[in-house]
Parts: structure tokens; sequence; C-alpha cells
């Protein structure tokens, strides 16, 4: 008796410390096999606010034409790179440039017309200073060299206004960017205001988010948005909000917040659909390593140790931290979940 009461205190294994993994065997009808095993602890876990939201381009403009006129050519189509300046389209100014040429000739003429008046203006003044003429007389005179004046000054003001329709008939990218859509063909007549490109700045985007009033308390700039679009499903995407509206709009009691989202590569496109999450918070939750975590196409599962019996559990994860995932249903603090189960391990299971 004292042989069999001394090999079962040196069989006796020390109690697991908590947190640690524990190898146990789990039995069916099979062959007995080993897992390992650890405890569901809670961890402070950041909380995340999921948002729906569309990506718009950070400059984007209808560039119109600031004159009327024909289109003579255009230069750019739907997806070209652009410059700042770079000429877009062009229109018709063989009128605008006659007319700055026959202005130029009435300004050289009126300036002329100035000069000799001026020298005109010096003459009587030397004259009334010297008693030859009257006041009067100088006055007329001196009166015709304002008017002279006059006149240069409306000429040139006329010669300015000709070259600024010179001018608008080059219609130019006012930033860099990439052509959405050429609206005009030439041989088109446009007017003032007449879309001519659309043009977009396309990196970095802005992420147009509606955050409900219940939720604007987290809210701080240069936080973090991870998301989605369904065109690239298996990526993830990240912004950083920059711009927070100052009101909570009363027609939808929400707020609408902007991230800046880098696009180097020119994957995203404005237009689509992105669902985010925001994380808001850290809050204490259940977690489990991430080997302990099995992701189907519809499921994520996960098995634990109840009564020396394996349990399939379908759990709803949270957050990743440090190679831990919060659990947000189907486990409890304390439970213990096996790590990288292997095909043997099954519901029902028996573990010795």
């Amino acid at each position: 008796m004292a042989a069999l009461s001394f090999f079962a205190v040196a069989c006796k294994k020390p109690p697991q410390a908590e947190g640690e993994a524990q190898l146990t065997s789990a039995t069916s009808e099979g062959t007995p096999i080993k897992v390992q095993s650890a405890p569901v602890v809670e961890k402070p876990m950041p909380e995340h606010l999921v948002l729906t939201g569309t990506l718009k381009a950070s400059q984007e403009s209808q560039v119109a034409a600031d004159g009327a006129g024909k289109v003579t050519a255009t230069f750019v189509e739907r997806g070209q790179h652009v410059k700042q300046g770079e000429t877009l389209a062009l229109l018709d100014a063989r009128g605008a440039n006659l007319q700055v040429n026959t202005l130029n000739a009435q300004s050289a003429l009126a300036q002329a017309q100035l000069e000799q008046a001026q020298r005109e203006c010096d003459r009587v003044k030397a004259l009334r200073d010297s008693g030859a003429i009257s006041q009067a007389e100088y006055d007329r005179t001196t009166s015709q060299c304002q008017t002279t004046q006059w006149s240069v000054a409306a000429a040139q003001a006329q010669t300015k206004s000709a070259q600024k329709i010179v001018g608008d008939s080059v219609i130019r990218a006012p930033f860099a960017g990439i052509v959405g859509e050429r609206f005009v063909n030439v041989g088109q007549y446009v007017a003032p205001q007449t879309p001519i490109v659309s043009l977009y700045t396309p990196d970095p985007l802005r992420l147009e988010l509606t955050v409900p009033e219940a939720n604007v308390g987290g809210l701080k700039q240069e936080q973090v948005v991870t998301f989605s679009v369904s065109a690239f499903e298996k990526d993830r995407f990240q912004g950083t909000v920059r711009y927070i509206a100052p009101n909570v709009r009363p027609q939808t009691r929400d707020l609408i917040i902007e991230a800046l989202c880098p696009n180097a590569d020119g994957k995203l496109k404005p237009g689509m659909f992105a669902v985010a999450q925001l994380e808001t918070a850290e809050k204490p939750l259940p977690t489990v390593p991430l080997a302990a975590l099995q992701k189907g196409p519809d499921a994520t599962k996960a098995y634990v140790v109840v009564d020396k019996h394996v349990q399939e559990r379908i759990v709803q994860t949270g957050s990743e931290k440090d190679g831990a995932v919060a659990i947000l249903a189907g486990m409890k603090v304390g439970e213990q979940v096996i790590l990288s189960p292997g095909a043997d391990v099954r519901d029902g299971a028996k573990v010795q």
C-alpha cells in the first residue's frame, strides 16, 4: 500500500497556471489523440463601430468654359492623367484675335494723341505763365488733354477685355488629376458655364461616413478607419479621420465624418461603396488565441472541452489584438478552448 501511495504522489501533476495551455487526450470511437487547449480569458479589446459610406475624390470639378464659341480641338480622353494648367480643349478665337488687333491699333492711336495733347498742354502752360494767353484758353486746352487720357484708358481696358476672351478660348486643367469624362466634341458650340470635362484627384480619396448620433461621443481626428469594398473583398484599406462635421443632421440624426485614404496604386475609385470599422474605445471582452478558430465560408467555429467532451461552438468574433480575438457570442470566460483542432477533433469526442 505504501508503494502504491508513493507511486500516486509521484505521478500527480502540478496544477495548471491560469492562461497556460494544457495537453489532454481526446477519444471517440477511434484512437485517442493529443490536443492543446487554453482558457478563454478576459482582456481589454478595441471596440469597433461598423459604418457604411462612399469614396469620393479629394478634389473633383466639372471644368466649364468661361467664354462662348465653337470647339476647334480637344486634347484629352476619359481616364487620361493631366497636369495643372494643361490644355484640355480650344474654342474658336479668330474673331477675338481680330478684335484684339483692332483695339491694339486704337490704343496706339490714342496714346499718340495723348502725347501730342500733352505737348500742347505744356506749350499753353508756358504761354499762360508769360501772360500770352488767358486762363480760359488754358483751361480749354488742358481739358482736351484730360479727355485724351480717358480715351487711352478706355482703349486699354477694351484691349484687355478682348485679350481675356482670347485667353478664355483655351480651356486648362485647374489642378492635376484624371479626366473622368469629356462632354464636348470638335464642332460643338459652347456657352459660358458649359461643362467641358470632369476632373478629379485620385490620391488621396475621401471616405465619407455617417455616424449615428448615439456614437458621436467617441469621435476624434486622426482615428484610424479600416474598410473594404466589394471589388476587392479580401483586401483591407485604411484611412485617417480628418474632417468631422460640427452638427448632427436633424432629419437623419447622424453626423458626417471624412477620412483621407491613400490610393497611390489607384485601385480604389470614387463612388465605390465601403463598409468600414472605426475603433472608438477599449472594453473587457472574452478572448481566445487566433489558433482556436476555424473560419468557414458561412460561420466561424471553435471547440471547447465541457465535462470531458468536445463541444463544437459557432462563435461571433470581434476585433483582433496581439494575436487574440474578441468573442462576442458563443463562449464565456474560463472555458477551455482547443487550439489548432485537427480533423480528428469532432463534436462529442471524449476527453480523458
